[in-house]
């Protein structure tokens, strides 16, 4: 919520997968579900321009995790975004109980009042044999 308004990530088109391991291992992935198909055969064939565009409808980091308190903090060792690898990603945690009895996992960004305007907040539901 930015300014009291919901941004929901590429315009609310998005799909994704978040893992975690009983190892201590994760990865995300989010991406915008309409990009557009750039037409080659490998992302290295594509125009600079056509690169630029698909990344830019797609996030993706994965490292190691340790959960603290209500807290997870993501070590980031690869990721698409540069800037992010060698830090951490500190999400809040946040459970909700659907109607169907399922329970869906709230990651929300922490928030600093100095720090941001804005809480990202993505909620992930757990796939099933009957919700796959």
């Amino acid at each position: 919520m930015e300014g009291g308004r919901v941004i929901r990530p590429f315009r609310g088109r998005a799909t994704g997968l978040l893992t975690y391991t009983d190892e201590g291992r994760m990865i995300a992935s989010l991406m915008k579900t309409d990009r557009d198909a750039i037409g080659t055969r490998s992302f290295a064939e594509a125009k600079a321009l056509e690169r630029a565009s698909a990344a830019a409808g797609y996030l993706s980091y994965a490292g190691s995790f340790e959960v603290i308190g209500s807290q997870v903090h993501h070590h980031v060792e690869l990721s698409l975004f540069p800037d992010w690898v060698g830090g951490t990603q500190i999400r809040n945690i946040e459970w909700f109980t659907n109607e169907d009895g399922t329970v869906d996992l709230e990651l929300s960004t922490a928030h600093e009042p100095d720090e941001r305007s804005a809480v990202n907040r993505l909620r992930w539901h757990r796939i099933t044999e009957e919700r796959s």
